[in-house]
């Protein structure tokens, strides 16, 4: 449920009027009683009353009702009261400030297209406000005769609207010649024009100003939203990738195998009819690969995750394996330029490997008998490029009816998620040809805080029928149970982890995003790091081209957002320190030393946002110092307080409002006491306190010990308000998702966040069907090992009787074999069939209709049923 200040702020950003409203409401409150002791204020036309002023005044508020909710249409409202009271009205109101506001709002919140027409107009009208005030303070009210009144206050005794005095002023009316009334004019004009204008222009700076940070905010809004939004279909996502993986290892790792054990039992079933010796060595080999087969499997499935991948290294072991396989096959490979096995990254050996173990599979299965295989290999430019061919049946293995399966798919994806490329497919004169190209350093992804590698890299062919044709799936093996360390933090903390907690679904983003922070202690590497100046990274817009000088100021403020606050800290300086401004002046050479701890304050405000604990850490000593041992309070100091306090809440962890305030509380307490001491004559609280202890010799009392109490207190209670006020506003900005960098450490924490959810959603899917694929793997591995068992056994009984197995009796035995193995690789496919293409198995998506639908988890063999329909 969304607590109070979450409500709040949802019922100001969808009510806007509403809060434009009171806004309208307070300023007409202190309009009204500032403008209602005006009691002389001709017009244009008439000499009018201050009821009728007052009547203008509240008119001129019209417009501001509607600056959010309808910017141009109350700029436009505001426009046409302006002149209209210029030439009906009083001449000058108070109300007509609001217009800077409006101007402000229509540039800030319009169309922007009109920006340069609204500027032009209120330039126009402040040149003719200034005109038509000059003339009437210098002539008066023209259907008056130049007779000007002074009127009763609101605040007389008389009643409102009774004529005090009334004058004509000396002007044309007078017999002034039209000379020395132009020159009135022109001076008039000289003093107002400028003010005027200069109002505008101001406004107009910090309106674009304003509209180039609000942009940024805006879209970095959109962007978390979105990120938000599309936390389900990335969790969906990282579940398909997962089944893809599982279905690409299970391939790599059984259907290898199968096929081995088919060529041994096919070959054995002619070699070792008459050779006892063979037959029994090429069970044995039949068994061996099964089980090791099996481990790799239980492994893959297992509560560690993955088995250990060869790599590019074992691909000698390969090739030699394929040789003793299938002797029949005749294999070359050559190497152009220096092989660098070691500059290949993980994924890219990986690939390497079951690149050549694929394409070696296919050949065995596909190409017919007696093969030429030619394997070249291609380093040059950070390059590896594999060619594997051969002078098989190539496209002519279709024509027994066989049908492209999961393998170059898996293939595929291996290389792709490597960052490299593949082409696969039989040749003109013949044969088949698989050419991959890989970097050498791969397409691994090292996260910048904490250096662990892990892929995020997305696959464009997996699982066509559960996935539109737009989305890309992560295919990358996403290990079970694994902590991810992901620092999700505002850009000042130089280290912060996560814990790794099962977030539910559909969690507020913009209250919860932030809350698993916690303090590690950095290395040396980052401590280095995060004392480099740290950008704001700002949102593209689509006019970008289209921004005016001020908005690009904006925008690179923004950006170097920590070069800003260095230039600010050293502006205060050189400005309050110059001002020298104290409380409780202190005329000891200690004052030379407050000044000196008030500059190293504000300089510490460089660190304001890049590092805002620090700052306030820092702060908060340097002003327990100044209470307790020095005499004078530097104005710099309670401005570097007040800052560092409100930046520390807003830009800090999100808990750090608890030791700041703990913080400000002490120091308003010393405060306190400081003030009790200096009504005793005390000049610092260090000396009050040795006093007190009897260290030192007690000054004569200025003043009672009630009085000197309840000063304290006030003090006290003031100052902690204050600090009170501050950090609830810092809080309400932090909430509010209106600065820059909140969001941005937001986006960081929900991008950090999301990515955990990958691993949990991947590894919750291996959970639902590890078990049940497990189960028939075991089964099918079993069947084949059980076979090759049972020859075993025939071949060891017919020894202990002292004969030699039949020939037929060794056929049988490997004849059974091999189909079983036929029948196991024939059930592979349809687990592969099953895990490429029936979706995913979570519950909660049963009745979705989106293209990333979800089937119900069912029992394997009631998936494989609807696989086969």
């Amino acid at each position: 449920m969304p607590n109070l200040k979450q409500r709040l702020l949802s019922w100001m950003h969808g009510h806007v009027f509403a809060g434009d409203l009171i806004i309208t409401l307070v300023i007409g409150v202190l309009l009204f009683g500032v403008t209602g002791g005006i009691t002389y204020n001709p017009g244009l036309l008439f000499d009018l009353k201050p009821s009728t002023q007052m009547t203008w005044e509240a008119a001129m508020l019209i417009p501001l009702l509607i600056r959010r909710w309808w910017p141009q249409t109350g700029a436009l409202l505001c426009v046409a009261l302006t002149l209209a009271h210029l030439i009906f009205g009083p001449c000058l109101l108070g109300a007509d400030i609001l217009a800077l506001f409006m101007l402000y709002s229509v540039i800030v919140y319009g169309n922007p297209k009109n920006t340069k027409a609204f500027i032009i107009l209120a330039l126009t009208i402040g040149l003719l406000a200034s005109a038509l005030a000059a003339w009437t303070m210098t002539n008066g009210p023209l259907l008056t005769g130049g007779k000007v009144h002074t009127w009763s206050s609101w605040n007389d005794s008389n009643p409102n609207g009774v004529m005090v005095t009334e004058d004509t002023l000396g002007s044309i009316y007078t017999g002034t010649s039209i000379s020395e009334v132009a020159n009135m004019v022109a001076q008039y004009m000289l003093v107002l024009t400028p003010i005027f204008e200069v109002c505008i222009i101001s406004t107009v700076i910090v309106a674009f100003w304003q509209r180039a940070r609000l942009a940024t905010i805006r879209m970095m809004r959109e962007r978390n939203e979105a990120i938000a939004a599309r936390d389900q279909d990335e969790r969906d996502i990282a579940a398909l990738a997962e089944r893809a993986r599982i279905a690409r290892d299970m391939h790599d790792v059984v259907a290898h195998t199968l096929s081995i054990i088919i060529v041994q039992s096919d070959g054995g079933r002619y070699a070792g009819t008459h050779d006892p010796a063979v037959a029994r060595n090429t069970m044995e080999t039949i068994r061996h690969e099964s089980e090791r087969a099996l481990h790799d499997m239980q492994r893959l499935l297992g509560v560690f995750g993955g088995s250990p991948h060869a790599d590019y290294n074992d691909i000698g072991n390969l090739v030699e394996q394929a040789q003793n396989v299938s002797p029949d096959i005749r294999i070359r490979r050559n190497i152009t330029g220096t092989a660098s096995p070691e500059q290949l990254g993980e994924q890219a050996s990986i690939a390497s490997y079951h690149v050549v173990q694929e394409a070696l599979t296919n050949i065995r299965k596909y190409a017919g008998p007696h093969v030429d295989v030619h394997i070249k290999e291609s380093w040059n430019n950070g390059l590896l490029t594999l060619t594997i061919t051969d002078n098989g049946h190539g496209a002519a293995a279709n024509i027994d009816g066989h049908t492209p399966g999961y393998g170059l798919l898996g293939m595929k994806e291996r290389i792709e998620s490597a960052g490299g490329s593949l082409q696969a497919g039989p040749q003109l004169g013949g044969g088949f040809e698989v050419m991959a190209t890989l970097p050498y350093g791969g397409k691994e992804q090292v996260t910048e805080e904490t250096g662990e590698q892990y892929a995020s890299e997305q696959s464009e062919s997996c699982n066509t029928t559960a996935i539109s044709s737009k989305a890309k799936l992560s295919d990358e093996a996403i290990a079970p149970h694994t902590v991810v360390n992901i620092s999700a933090r505002i850009p000042d903390q130089p280290s912060e982890q996560t814990k790794e907690t099962n977030q539910p679904t559909g969690r507020d983003h913009r209250s919860n995003a932030l809350q698993h922070l916690r303090i590690t202690a950095p290395n040396l590497h980052d401590l280095l790091k995060s004392l480099k100046l740290k950008s704001v990274e700002l949102a593209n817009t689509s006019n970008s081209r289209g921004l005016n000088w001020v908005e690009r100021v904006s925008a690179w403020t923004q950006r170097h957002y920590a070069l800003m606050d260095s230039v600010g800290a050293v502006a205060l300086v050189m400005l309050l320190n110059r001002m020298s401004v104290t409380f409780f002046f202190d005329s000891s050479p200690h004052a030379q030393l407050s000044n000196a701890i008030a500059a190293c304050c504000l300089l510490a405000l460089a660190l304001r946002r890049r590092f805002p604990e620090t700052c306030a850490l820092i702060v908060f000593v340097l002003s327990v110092v100044q209470l307790v041992f020095l005499g004078s309070i530097e104005v710099g100091h309670i401005v570097a307080s007040l800052c560092a306090l409100y930046s520390a809440v807003l830009y800090g962890r999100e808990h750090a409002w608890r030791w700041t305030g703990l913080a400000a509380a002490t120091c308003s307490v010393l405060m306190g006491l400081k003030i009790a001491a200096d009504q005793h004559g005390y000049t610092t609280l260090f000396g009050a306190i040795a006093a007190f202890a009897g260290l030192t010799k007690p000054v004569s009392v200025t003043s009672s010990t009630t009085a000197a109490f309840f000063t304290g207190v006030m003090y006290t209670v003031a100052v902690l308000m204050l600090c009170a006020g501050i950090m609830a506003w810092a809080r309400w900005a932090r909430s509010s998702d209106s600065n820059a960098l909140v969001l941005q450490a937001r986006e960081e924490a929900l991008v950090a966040e999301q990515e955990k959810q990958r691993i949990l959603a991947a590894n919750m899917e291996r959970d639902r069907i590890s078990a049940s694929i497990q189960a028939e793997v075991t089964a099918t591995l079993n069947s084949v090992i059980n076979q090759a068992v049972d020859g075993i056994r025939m071949l060891d009984r017919a020894e202990a009787q002292g004969k030699e197995p039949t020939a037929d009796e060794i056929s049988t035995a490997f004849k059974a074999i091999g189909e079983q193995g036929r029948a196991a690789l024939k059930r592979m496919r349809e687990l592969l069939g099953v895990l490429r293409e029936t979706g995913f198995s979570d519950d909660a998506h049963a009745g979705s209709a989106s293209e990333l639908q979800l089937r119900p988890a069912a029992p394997l063999e009631e998936q494989l049923q609807r696989a086969s329909r």
